[in-house]
């Protein structure tokens, strides 16, 4: 999708944005020596999800972003393990998992001349039930201290010719940020989100007040539940789905 055509980032922490610490955004809080030591709170994600701008992919409750690096040498890569819960038709609850890969890419607004790839635009790829799902995903801001940050991405299912579009407010506990539920913190959110094209009243999962996607119903669960955070790490997308099909027919058979 090439609407909207949302900025980049382009200033974090007092300098200009590279792919360090574009990468150290992505990363976020993740208990990994790639996070930025300064302020990241070493937890077992990188973020969490706030509100989302679209209901069909930002609506599962307690979304786990997982970000860390490829561990392969000089490589540039991320992958990204998200964790969230899902409500079945028969009113159960069950964690799902995806694994993706991130790389560095050129954002539209790089000069034609620059070579390369654009500090915070990147491309997320993975297999999602036989379909291969490319996702563009661009950092629009972030706070220094990585209380927040809100991510934009666009994306598409291609043998089912589906395309979405959304916008994320993240942060490491999953509630609006203290300092921003008003003032020029909130007003800061509300300018990314509107580069998004998007107004804070378009936005699911809860309000500065608190947040849909956390409530005790769902965390009351998971404390019973605990969501299943291991990094899945270097193993390709289509290994990683055959080895979890060979455990459900393990589980099946027990």
């Amino acid at each position: 999708l090439d609407r909207p055509r949302v900025p980049v980032l382009q200033q974090w922490r007092g300098k200009a944005l590279d792919h360090e610490a574009s990468r150290q955004i992505m990363i976020g809080h993740l208990d990994h020596p790639a996070a930025q030591q300064e302020c990241a709170q070493l937890l077992p994600w990188s973020w969490k999800i706030v509100v989302g701008a679209n209901p069909a992919y930002d609506a599962f409750p307690m979304q786990h972003q997982i970000f860390y690096p490829s561990g392969k040498a000089g490589s540039t890569s991320l992958w990204y393990d998200p964790v969230f819960c899902v409500e079945t038709l028969d009113e159960d609850r069950v964690w799902c998992k995806r694994h993706y890969r991130c790389t560095p890419r050129k954002h539209w607004s790089s000069p034609e001349a620059l070579k390369g790839s654009t500090p915070g635009a990147w491309t997320l790829s993975t297999l999602d039930n036989g379909m291969v799902s490319e996702e563009r995903w661009t950092t629009v801001d972030a706070a220094d201290d990585l209380s927040w940050a809100v991510l934009h991405y666009s994306g598409a299912a291609r043998r089912a010719g589906q395309s979405y579009v959304g916008a994320l407010l993240c942060t490491p506990d999953g509630q609006w940020p203290e300092t921003c539920r008003s003032g020029e913190g909130f007003e800061r959110i509300r300018d990314a989100f509107q580069k998004c094209d998007l107004e804070l009243w378009e936005l699911f999962g809860g309000s500065t007040d608190k947040s849909y996607m956390w409530s005790d119903k769902f965390t009351s669960w998971a404390q019973m539940n605990p969501p299943p955070l291991d990094r899945i790490g270097d193993i390709s997308i289509t290994s990683w789905r055959k080895k979890e099909r060979e455990k459900a027919l393990e589980a099946k058979r027990s």
